[in-house]
């Protein structure tokens, strides 16, 4: 292995002070992180504050129409969701099936009878 200036000072691990400056620079210089969420991960963070306006007696409909007003839009449909979910009082829909008729009392015969008596035949 041939061993460069290059080579040399990456082994050697330095950081010069020009470089510690210009990172000092691009640290300060960031932006604010934007940390925004979706609706559905907003709706699950506020699911304890839900639960107490509901006990309070609003509906899920009034409480989205004051976040509204705030400049929050939280439909009301995801805090009944939440609700929902969180109570495990929703579960999976199923289609209703058709119920299996059951066995007459009379089953009809395997072997019918012949509509031309053996005899003609």
């Amino acid at each position: 292995m041939v061993i460069t200036r290059r080579t040399f000072q990456y082994y050697r691990a330095g950081i010069r002070p020009e470089q510690i400056r210009q990172a000092q620079r691009l640290l300060n210089e960031l932006p604010i992180k934007d940390n925004r969420k979706t609706r559905e991960e907003a709706a699950g963070i506020l699911e304890k504050e839900f639960r107490k306006a509901f006990k309070k007696g609003y509906t899920p409909q009034e409480l989205s129409m004051m976040l509204k007003n705030a400049g929050i839009i939280i439909p009301a449909y995801l805090t009944e969701k939440i609700l929902k979910v969180k109570n495990g009082a929703s579960q999976p829909h199923k289609k209703p099936t058709k119920a299996k008729p059951e066995a007459d009392a009379n089953p009809a015969p395997s072997i019918r009878s012949p509509d031309i008596p053996l005899e003609k035949l």
